[in-house]
């Protein structure tokens, strides 16, 4: 079948405006393929699956999560802006949509974290990129918690409180090896304890799983239960955690960070369930901003598949979930002191973490064209700019349905058309800015008579004396 040439000309118009974006923004280009994968109407069957109580009536929830997604990479400052920019798709009023917004199930936002990691595992594995194997034989997860900060009061509610307003609590669970969020377990109750979820996280385990967690989650039952899943940890111990020590100590080698030493410890939950499991000592060579001279790890991994010294390192690659809170606080929009009520908040940072699972696709893609070590030298803050600035332009001079026609659908076409550009990335363009050491700082000269004074006196004096 011929296609007319008015239409044959349009088509060929619209692929020289798409081949400019990919010569001058191709990150802005790469990430929205990689949303195209993430943000589908396959989101409508996760609210489905996963609502308790919320049903959908006007709004579907695929474009309200495009709204949210449009706040979480920065392309809107805030859900107004979001609301007027996707009103045709919302189709429905503001009241409408920021009540539907405060209506989020927990169980829903959940589920479109398990929805975005399951999805950029696809798509990673379609560009080839391997798992970084932690552990032999192990699936490695770290496993932590994130309170969000205080909100401001306006909700009514909140208007003649003094005290800070708290929006909820986040505990996530990061898959080690593909450096991608793949669970969250939220608590709409910021008193709430984090060891509220641990029973959903035992119930969750797969296979050989392996969790490292910092000490908060240290807590007997939770350990044992662990155990008895089939599980694996490497868990920090908690002061509060006491058990009965077993032989003698003894010292296996040296991490980087001190002396390592190991020791069998037993202890026992409160039903009198009881596990003997490895007590893993490294003496540090400089103590904790705490003051922590020696920390102790436990774990339940058998001798002969991981040596002490490995587990005392990886439980230093727990860091990684840190340093992905930094990059959603940084570089994405995960909180908002306007929002605050708890559900659309926590909606708010769920999308944040999917924004964060497209950033990590989108860095396979290039680890395909260049070295890896290259692509770790980008800085995120630049890489935020290039994709959130041109995108409305984007948007714009190729509309979806234009779109849609442009770039592969399946995951095996997105994955050779991420390819494709990625080789047109300069990196050396957002190479990380290297500061030099600090200059100490010199005696202050105090004035008696005044507070302030005149930057350009102070200069002009300078140069006389030189």
């Amino acid at each position: 079948m011929s296609i007319p040439g008015g239409m044959e000309a349009v088509a060929m118009n619209e692929s020289k405006i798409l081949d400019r974006f990919i010569e001058s923004r191709p990150l802005c280009v790469m990430t929205r393929c990689i949303l195209g994968h993430l943000l589908t109407e396959e989101l409508d069957d996760v609210f489905a699956q996963c609502r308790q109580r919320q049903y959908e009536a006007d709004i579907k929830f695929s474009a309200l999560a495009l709204s949210v997604a449009d706040i979480a990479l920065n392309f809107c400052e805030n859900f107004n802006q979001a609301y007027k920019k996707h009103k045709e798709e919302l189709a429905a009023s503001v009241v409408a949509y920021y009540g539907k917004l405060n209506r989020v199930e927990a169980s829903v936002s959940e589920g479109v974290v398990h929805f975005a990691g399951h999805k950029a595992s696809e798509l990673n594995r379609a560009l080839g990129g391997q798992p970084h194997e932690v552990v032999p034989g192990y699936k490695c997860s770290v496993l932590d918690g994130n309170h969000l900060p205080k909100s401001d009061k306006r909700l009514g509610a909140l208007r003649g409180l003094s005290a800070a307003a708290l929006p909820g609590t986040v505990v996530a669970k990061f898959n080690l090896e593909e450096q991608l969020f793949e669970r969250a377990y939220l608590l709409e109750d910021a008193h709430a304890q984090e060891c509220m979820v641990l029973d959903r996280v035992v119930a969750e385990l797969q296979a050989n799983e392996l969790l490292i967690a910092d000490r908060h989650f240290c807590i007997a039952k939770f350990l044992l239960d662990v155990a008895a899943a089939n599980g694996f940890f490497v868990i920090r111990q908690h002061g509060r955690l006491h058990g009965e020590l077993l032989g003698e100590r003894r010292q296996v080698g040296r991490s980087d960070t001190g002396m390592v030493y190991e020791q069998a410890l037993r202890i026992r939950d409160s039903s009198g369930r009881d596990l003997t499991v490895r007590r893993i000592t490294v003496e540090l060579g400089t103590p904790t901003r705490d003051g922590d001279e020696a920390i102790h790890l436990l774990a339940n991994v058998p001798g002969a598949q991981a040596g002490a010294v490995q587990l005392a390192q990886l439980y230093r690659d727990r860091w990684d979930i840190e340093n992905a809170f930094y990059v959603l606080t940084m570089t994405l929009t995960c909180e908002m002191k306007s929002m605050g009520h708890p559900r659309a908040a926590l909606f708010l940072f769920c999308m944040a973490m999917l924004a964060y699972n497209c950033r990590q696709v989108l860095y396979t893609a290039l680890c395909t064209a260049h070295s890896a070590a290259e692509v770790e030298e980008m800085s995120q803050y630049s890489v935020a700019l290039e994709i959130a600035q041109p995108m409305d332009g984007l948007v714009t001079a190729i509309p979806e349905c234009d779109w849609d026609r442009l770039v592969p659908a399946n995951v095996s076409g997105r994955a050779a058309f991420l390819s494709r550009v990625a080789g047109d990335v300069n990196l050396a363009a957002h190479r990380k800015s290297r500061r030099g050491p600090k200059k100490p700082r010199p005696p202050r000269q105090r004035f008696k008579a005044c507070m302030h004074v005149s930057t350009y006196r102070v200069l002009e004096n300078q140069k006389q004396r030189c």
